[in-house]
């Protein structure tokens, strides 16, 4: 802990004796918000090294233990999965503790009146990188000047909150790892709730045999567990092949939590190393993962209108903007689907989301036994996670059942539903349908139709990037990909969008419009043929047309398995000569090109070869110089025939540039360092 003299406010001088006695409380008996006290970890005052940030001066930075507590009783929280299951204290309420980190303006009267809520995912924290391009500040060291990056969160003024939400015996603990502690649901007699629950695991390597289990298994007994195992999909958007039940002897329980397969039994020599394993098991002692939607509700509840002295920001926050990619993101889309987007007394919680690289994709966080980080893709873990309807903000039918839902669903019936900038990756188009987000989504091989988004929901996809960029310019193929991974960011685009959605929630200030691709224009198409999606023919690279295939589900079954009949329409981007994407925000990497950049990418042998590589797209450079592709058979203009001289280069990276500022995709603290970088490049010398 690291006290520091300097101009406190009015609550630091009230709490710092306090805090100075190491896991002291703070109480508060508040009926404005769930949060019943906050423990006061740690405080550095002032972080990253007394480092002043405009008007704004320095920061500090917090870190508690937060305690709280919900009416099982009151709708809003009726809602959570097994709420009727879990312990109660003496005044029949269920309890809640969650670790809070809070990055602050010593004197928050010099805030924005904005709050940047930073939803952790598995426990880390992400958007604070993504947005002042620099690591999270660590929770339990001292940060330094550096840590800050560019300081654009704070030189607008935010308090930046992030807490846990994922139980700690599902994370597991770190010193930086944000977890909460929610309650286990057991039978009215306290016995233990035991249900069958699936797991899948796929190695990518032949040296291990183990993997853990979600859940703690109710029993050893092999009779009462199966074990699956299954290659590839038999052929791209159609049915996965066949599950094939694995004997009992090539499988044991090493304990209760963990389970051993003898990947050199006989049995398996037809799967390779990327076959894909499914454990189904009795699994005991589900937790209320639900709770975890509304410890975040209540805290931020608390942060923008408890008035007691516990509250650090009291009177100072009038906006909560919440982000997350990914899993966060998802999460976030989960808060607003269930209705945690009013907290106790009716009232908005975020008031601008962000969800960021989720796709038409949902989170099991409100589930019994849910896994809340399986994440749906072609071949791992396609039936085990969330990709099911509804997949859109509109309410609307299921094309199948007529079951009528939307994200908005339950928000549109509290007046709570907050301004909505949806962002995604190239590879969520093909990893988790963005398709589905945008259209109507009929099934069986129907072309569906273009949606009208409601009007406090923009999307944007940026074309050509994958799930998280590479972190540099590779020449050898990425993990078990067969190409380099792709380079293209996102990151510059997200956040003039994040800034923009800002503008959107505190000033009325209209986002820039939605860009995605669409089926009106044509810029949304099926990807096969692959003459009529448009990639071309790149020597050393294949086409196979994959996406994920999404189907209702048949919830009997498990692993639940595709009803027949009931399959969505999913569409891909159409791209343009040199196979880059034709709609979203096109980047300067794709105006002014160097390379094909996709959103997808295969396997190699003998990693389930030709199957989606996941979370990662390709990085396929242009050959130099015409005689070099002319000779490989390369369709694609060479370096030397788009880029004469190195000005050329330049100065078409500059143009594009600048109409991006102007547009509002791009801040223009970013366009100097692009076009730095571009007259830095050997590119055309």
């Amino acid at each position: 802990m690291s006290n520091h003299s300097g101009d406190w406010s009015t609550w630091r001088a009230a709490v710092l004796p306090i805090v100075i006695a190491a896991g002291s409380m703070i109480v508060t008996e508040t009926a404005e918000a769930r949060i019943t006290r906050l423990e006061v970890v740690r405080v550095e005052s002032p972080t990253f090294g007394g480092t002043t940030f405009g008007a704004v001066g320095a920061y500090e930075k917090i870190t508690y233990r937060a305690y709280g507590e919900v009416d099982p009783a009151k709708p809003a929280n009726a809602v959570i999965t097994d709420i009727e299951h879990a312990p109660r204290n003496s005044r029949g309420m269920v309890e809640y503790a969650t670790d809070v980190f809070v990055l602050k303006p010593i004197d928050a009267g010099k805030g924005s009146g904005k709050l940047f809520y930073d939803v952790v995912n598995r426990g880390n924290r992400g958007s604070f990188s993504s947005f002042n391009q620099a690591p999270a500040p660590s929770a339990v060291a001292d940060s330094p000047a550096a840590a800050a990056g560019t300081g654009l969160l704070m030189r607008r003024g935010y308090t930046v909150v992030w807490s846990g939400w994922e139980d700690a015996r599902v994370l597991g603990t770190g010193p930086n790892t944000m977890t909460a502690s929610l309650p286990i649901a057991t039978q009215a007699d306290g016995s233990p709730i035991v249900g069958k629950t699936v797991i899948e695991q796929i190695f990518d390597t032949s040296s291990s045999d183990t993997f853990s289990l979600p859940y703690r298994a109710a029993n050893q007994d092999k009779a009462q567990a199966y074990l699956l195992v299954h290659n590839h999909t038999s052929f791209v958007g159609g049915p996965l092949v066949d599950r094939v039940l694995v004997p009992a002897e090539v499988w044991s329980y090493v304990d209760g939590d963990t389970v051993r397969i003898n990947r050199q039994h006989p049995f398996l020599a037809p799967y390779d190393a990327g076959a894909a394993f499914e454990f189904v098991y009795p699994a005991r002692d589900p937790i209320v993962l639900g709770l975890g939607f509304a410890a975040t509700r209540d805290l931020i509840s608390f942060f923008k209108h408890d008035t007691t002295v516990a509250n650090p920001v009291r009177g100072a926050i009038r906006h909560a903007l919440g982000r997350g990619d990914s899993q966060s993101g998802r999460y976030l889309k989960g808060l607003l689907y269930w209705g945690f987007n009013a907290d106790e007394e009716g009232r908005m919680v975020f008031d601008g989301m962000s969800p960021h690289i989720s796709g038409s994709h949902a989170i099991a966080s409100n589930d019994r036994f849910g896994d809340a980080n399986a994440t749906g893709r072609s071949y791992q873990r396609h039936l085990t996670a969330k990709l099911e309807f509804p997949f859109t903000y509109e309410v609307r039918a299921n094309p199948f059942t007529g079951q009528m839902d939307g994200i908005l669903k339950r928000c549109l019936a509290t007046g709570t539903c907050p301004k909505i900038a949806h962002t995604d990756s190239a590879n969520e188009s093909y990893l988790k349908p963005v398709s589905l987000v945008t259209t109507d989504g009929p099934g069986n091989g129907v072309l569906p139709k273009d949606l009208v988004l409601p009007p406090n929901v923009r999307v944007y996809t940026i074309g050509s990037t994958q799930h998280s960029p590479a972190n540099s310019v590779s020449t050898t193929p990425s993990g078990v990909c067969q190409q380099p991974g792709n380079p293209n960011p996102w990151a510059p685009y997200v956040r003039a969008l994040g800034i923009a959605l800002d503008d959107w929630v505190t000033r009325g200030t209209p986002p820039p419009p939605s860009r995605y691709a669409r089926v009106d224009d044509g810029t949304l198409v099926r990807s096969l043929p692959q003459a009529a999606q448009g990639f071309p023919a790149i020597p050393g690279v294949r086409y196979t047309g994959w996406f994920n295939p999404v189907d209702e589900l048949d919830p009997s079954t498990l692993p639940n398995m595709p009803i027949p009949g009931r399959s969505y329409t999913v569409l891909v981007p159409k791209v343009d000569a040199d196979g880059n994407d034709l709609a979203g925000i096109r980047t300067i990497d794709v105006q002014v090109p160097v390379a094909t950049y996709t959103g997808w990418a295969l396997r190699r042998a003998p990693y389930a070869e030709n199957e989606d590589c996941a979370l990662t797209g390709q990085y396929i450079p242009f050959r130099k110089t015409r005689a070099e592709r002319l000779a490989a058979g390369d369709p694609r203009l060479s370096l030397e025939e788009r880029y004469p001289q190195h000005g050329v280069y330049v100065a078409k990276v500059a143009r594009a540039t600048q109409d991006m500022v102007r547009q509002r995709y791009l801040l223009q603290e970013d366009a100097a360092g692009i076009i730095s970088k571009a007259a830095a490049s050997t590119i055309g010398r």
